[in-house]
């Protein structure tokens, strides 16, 4: 049904043709002014007409938009449901993007086992932020499996107010290796008011020497108990350290892939991507670029001839950022409160349900059984893994009600090597 009317679509576009029906003739025109036709390809525009994302025509694309934005090394390897399903509305179209990202999630092997244990953030104590790369938080994530240039660990710089990344590979975390990258990367994007670490003292106190020595800023960083950064930059890290781990030996190749991946997500507690509150504009891709590529005879615009207008757009996003973070700040202290409430109610147990402190042990502590646990035994995990043939994957033909099944060859070989995969050669 959603393939025909999409062809239908095209047909009117390309050539004026009109379904039989009286019913549907009224349908088809009434959505075309929602769509447009650009080499051949069909495009969505949408009633505001600023953006065109390419429209699905087969179950064929579906599943090789899909890869492309979950498996894909450098384009989104194994992202989670927001940050898939994100990258597919940014250059995609179809009718049930939402249920298709969610049943290939829920059928991703790999995703399946690889799915962190989540733990409760610590209380946030919210930073007064009000414009971006005024504040920054700085983490060194490693030591990771030496890479062939001999890197192991990673400087993360982190926007407090954007959440923009902003992430190079290190061979060591000491301060003579942390500091020329962290110098160059305050020459690249400006300086900043404050950087907050998770490192000692001692680290703090040589990188406020060298900082002092080379840029003549006094005490710029400077070292919390509880960084104040929130949940959204412990998702950041772990999906550094997911791509990594999945990456071992050569993960520092495509680190600048990953990071931009990352920066170019709507992060969930923002309406914008991080890329386009730093920058204040959409970050181009490909699909985009080569659909509309920029000719030889173009004129450049003066920078400064709507400087006002633009200083009104960027003030309002700012204002829209600030109050989106301190939603998010919000909620998290509510939902942390809440949790801890439910921990605490979880592990009261009546006293029939101790255990006696065992003869051998000397602290004066008494064990308590966990409620609702079930042993997890590695046989449990080896036959999650060797037994691929109980994968079935979603069928995206919406003509269809029954879902087709996955063979476990077909599954492997779309876990372990995915450069043999060869997707539909579209014409843009």
């Amino acid at each position: 049904m959603e393939y025909t009317l999409f062809r239908e679509l095209y047909a009117f576009l390309h050539n004026r043709e009109v379904p039989s029906s009286d019913e549907e003739r009224r349908k088809v025109k009434r959505m075309a002014t929602n769509f447009t036709l650009r080499d051949n390809r069909l495009y969505y525009t949408g009633p505001s007409k600023e953006y065109m994302r390419m429209v699905v025509m087969s179950d064929e694309e579906k599943k090789s938009v899909l890869m492309e934005c979950h498996i894909n090394p450098t384009n989104g390897k194994h992202f989670g449901l927001r940050g898939t399903r994100n990258r597919v509305i940014a250059g995609y179209y179809w009718q049930t993007i939402n249920h298709c990202v969610s049943e290939w999630l829920r059928c991703c092997p790999l995703c399946r086992l690889k799915i962190p244990e989540k733990t409760l953030p610590p209380p946030s104590q919210p930073t007064k932020i009000k414009e971006p790369w005024e504040a920054i938080a700085m983490y060194v994530i490693g030591p990771f499996s030496e890479t062939l240039e001999g890197n192991q660990y990673v400087l993360t710089l982190i926007d407090l107010f954007t959440k923009f990344v902003v992430a190079e590979p290190l061979k060591s975390k000491i301060v003579a290796e942390v500091s020329p990258v962290l110098t160059s990367k305050l020459y690249t994007f400006g300086f900043v008011r404050k950087i907050i670490t998770d490192q000692g003292n001692e680290f703090v106190r040589q990188l406020n020497d060298i900082i002092f020595n080379e840029l003549n800023i006094e005490q710029v960083v400077s070292s919390e108990c509880q960084p104040k950064a929130n949940a959204q930059d412990e998702r950041i890290k772990r999906a550094l350290r997911k791509y990594i781990n999945q990456n071992q030996g050569y993960w520092d190749i495509n680190l600048a892939a990953v990071v931009y991946n990352l920066n170019t997500t709507k992060q969930p507690s923002f309406r914008h991507s991080p890329y386009f509150l730093f920058f204040q504009r959409h970050p181009r891709r490909p699909v985009m670029i080569n659909a509309c590529p920029l000719d030889d005879n173009f004129e450049v615009a003066v920078p400064g001839e709507d400087t006002d207008t633009r200083d009104k757009e960027m003030t309002f996003l700012n204002e829209q950022a600030l109050n989106d973070t301190e939603e998010a700040q919000d909620t998290q202290g509510t939902s942390f409160g809440t949790q801890k409430q439910n921990q605490a109610a979880a592990v009261k147990m009546p006293e029939s349900r101790k255990r006696k402190r065992s003869s051998s042990c000397s602290s004066p502590r008494m064990l308590i059984e966990s409620p609702g646990r079930s042993e997890f035994t590695p046989s449990t995990s080896i036959s999650m893994i060797s037994d691929t043939s109980k994968y079935n994957p979603p069928n995206f033909s919406l003509e269809e009600k029954q879902r087709s099944e996955f063979t476990a060859s077909t599954s492997m070989s779309m876990m372990s090597d995915t450069s043999k995969y060869n997707p539909p050669n579209f014409r843009y």
